[in-house]
């Protein structure tokens, strides 16, 4: 191993010059090769590979002019609904008009709600929108339990009801559950989403369970007595999801339902 050493490393005589010639030749080459990477880079970095990934990148970040008239346009819709919603913060008072009541076609009532966001902002927030935009048409009060709750909140076609699956929080329960007022059904904590219920006698047991009302009925508390209960909670809340009122009716075609919800000033409801 010494001796393999010391040969690398003495140069004597003609052989150490044909091995200083050989080193130079060696770095010219490196040298050559180094400029030529150099320029090869240069004319790589101009050419039409890099032109074309520097205008990718622009246009994935310059929106085209379509993309820029949406979101002008999204802007001027957000206005408008900013102004639709500030008219319908103001809005407190429910008119529901409920159909085959008694289980009887053409007998109908109707009933009226005051929402108290004082009791449950978020719970309000989330039945002003749902009313705003119809959801309530067309419900069935699938889940009629006498001396408890009249259940209903599951819109009957099934892409509507899709629509509503996110969840709200909950709000703190500030009022008891007595009987004519309005709460959220829900299966736990954070999982209120459309379905509501009515109670028909003092479920005040309720309260520790986090069961929020959101509102109670200030007329039409016998129109809500007379919402039939014959089908009990027989009907599957799975089959009402997946196929809505087109399942209800076939089954349980007694069922009554909410015709229309509507808001309507203090004054009409006096």
């Amino acid at each position: 191993m010494q001796e393999t050493n010391n040969t690398m490393v003495s140069v004597k005589g003609n052989k150490g010059a044909a091995a200083r010639q050989n080193l130079s030749a060696q770095l010219l080459a490196v040298f050559a090769v180094a400029v030529l990477a150099v320029a090869s880079i240069k004319t790589f970095g101009t050419g039409s590979w890099h032109a074309k990934a520097v205008m990718e990148d622009q246009q994935r970040q310059t929106p085209s002019k379509t993309e820029a008239g949406a979101k002008a346009a999204n802007v001027a819709d957000i206005v408008v609904a900013t102004e639709a919603d500030k008219d319908i913060q103001q809005k407190n008072v429910i008119q529901i008009i409920f159909g085959n009541l008694d289980g009887v076609e053409g007998h109908e009532g109707e009933v009226v709600v005051k929402l108290r966001p004082d009791w449950a902002p978020l719970g309000v927030a989330r039945i002003k929108e749902l009313t705003a935009s119809s959801f309530w048409d067309g419900c069935r009060a699938f889940r009629v339990l006498p001396k408890f709750v009249v259940q209903i909140g599951i819109n009957g076609d099934p892409e509507v009801q899709k629509k509503w699956r996110k969840n709200i929080a909950d709000d703190p329960v500030k009022a008891s559950n007595t009987r004519g007022t309005v709460t959220f059904a829900m299966a736990g904590k954070g999982t209120r989403t459309t379905q509501i219920f009515f109670n028909t006698v003092d479920n005040s047991r309720l309260d520790k369970e986090g069961f929020a009302p959101f509102g109670e009925v200030i007329n039409g508390m016998d129109v809500i007595d007379r919402i039939y209960s014959g089908y009990g909670e027989k009907a599957n809340q799975g089959k009402i999801q997946q196929k809505g009122n087109e399942y209800l009716e076939k089954e349980f075609p007694k069922m009554s339902f909410i015709k229309t919800a509507r808001f309507i000033s203090s004054a009409e409801a006096s």
